[in-house]
């Protein structure tokens, strides 16, 4: 059985959305209604408690980032945005409590977060200890040419949003929620992605550049990409994709999600090989599902004794000195249920012994079949080999 269960984790992930929506509005009302809930923050903000819509925010055209405006030091609290643009801005040292972004561009020459806010997570209420609001930011409808450096996105909901050419660093994305969003173009280095989530997202160009390591945990999910183009550069790019937050897993220590990870990645691989590639990724698949799904050897097992059995009774087999063949039409013609079911359960003993190695004492191959039951014996052995290994594997992880 697969480690990731992505339709229950997709359930699970429906919900929590869903909480964290009630959560963030119930606590924006409560703020709102008083403000005096609120410590240590500037309220009087030029977009604070306000709804700005078709703004454009920053400076015209694509500029370099040493040539950014520069916002620094700025609060802003339960501000929404709507239809605003937002270009060549750097935002240093600034706070953003509660916001709401609806289809915002951020975009002309970028806009970078340095070591900027996007949470609350201590309490409004009293007494507080030990608990936490986690009041995130939403973005609905975005696009996103930025970069996070030294930030805390933590909490933050993304839906629906493009990101593009984005680059996250010494950042922390805990629980940050990415739906239904396409991502192009993106570097991640050195961040917190403990309890970050994916759903139904588009990616394309998505790696790890670490220098030390992003930091993963048992609750980061990403659901399985979306396809679109369904061509060769598409399943090349799904492959390396899968094959990045595969090995983000494992040099974190979670080797089950690495194998399911890796397992993706190989069956998007596969869509690429070509014809006598993709003849070896299909025994490697179908034998032991590319070393991460034990159960697919005993399928595979069966199947060869299976099909041994049909070969047996074909070719010919004795059973009790009588030799049994189905190679002509007169035979299969006069042949009853019943008998034919006889002589297949002893086919059936013959080539299950064959392939275990154990024998079988009331059927035998004869001559003509006699290579037949070499090549069942060579296939047993092997697959044996190749069962026992995958599942040593997945027990010691």
């Amino acid at each position: 059985m697969p480690y990731v269960n992505f339709k229950e984790e997709n359930y699970k992930l429906d919900k929590q959305i869903k909480n964290r929506k009630e959560n963030n509005k119930k606590i924006i009302s409560q703020i709102k209604k008083d403000k005096t809930l609120l410590s240590g923050y500037s309220l009087d903000g030029e977009y604070s408690f306000k709804n700005t819509k078709k703004q454009m925010i920053g400076t015209q055209g694509v500029l370099k980032d040493e040539d950014f405006q520069v916002i620094s030091d700025e609060d802003f609290i339960c501000a929404n945005f709507f239809n605003c643009k937002f270009q060549n801005i750097k935002f240093i040292n600034c706070t953003f409590i509660g916001c709401n972004f609806k289809k915002c561009s951020f975009g002309g020459g970028g806009i970078i977060f340095e070591n900027c806010t996007f949470v609350k997570s201590d309490s409004i209420k009293t007494p507080s200890l030990n608990v936490k609001d986690n009041l995130g930011c939403y973005f609905e409808d975005c696009y996103i040419y930025a970069r996070f450096k030294g930030s805390n996105i933590s909490y933050s909901l993304f839906e629906r949003c493009t990101f593009e050419n984005t680059n996250f660093e010494l950042s922390d994305l805990q629980a940050v929620i990415i739906i239904q969003s396409d991502l192009f173009k993106i570097v991640v280095s050195d961040c917190d992605f403990q309890n970050f989530k994916t759903q139904k997202c588009y990616m394309s160009d998505f790696e790890f550049d670490d220098k030390y390591m992003t930091t993963f945990d048992d609750k980061t999910f990403f659901d399985k990409l979306v396809e679109r183009k369904k061509d060769r550069d598409e399943y090349e790019g799904f492959y390396m994709i899968y094959q990045n937050i595969a090995f983000q897993y494992e040099q974190n220590n979670l080797k089950s999600n690495f194998g399911e990870y890796y397992y993706l990645g190989k069956r998007e691989e596969h869509k690429t090989l070509d014809f006598l590639s993709k003849i070896k990724s299909y025994l490697y698949w179908f034998s032991c599902g590319y070393g991460e799904r034990p159960i697919y050897s005993i399928y595979f097992s069966f199947a060869i004794i299976l099909i041994f059995t049909f070969l047996f009774l074909i070719v010919g087999v004795n059973i009790d000195g009588r030799i049994v063949k189905y190679n002509s039409i007169i035979a299969i013609e006069t042949l009853s249920f019943r008998k034919f079911f006889e002589e297949f359960l002893n086919a059936f003993s013959l080539s299950t012994g064959l392939f275990t190695g154990v024998g079988n004492e009331i059927c035998d191959p004869i001559f003509e079949s006699a290579i037949l039951a070499d090549i069942e014996m060579v296939l047993g052995v092997i697959c044996m080999g190749i069962g026992i290994g995958t599942l040593t594997r997945k027990i010691i992880r």
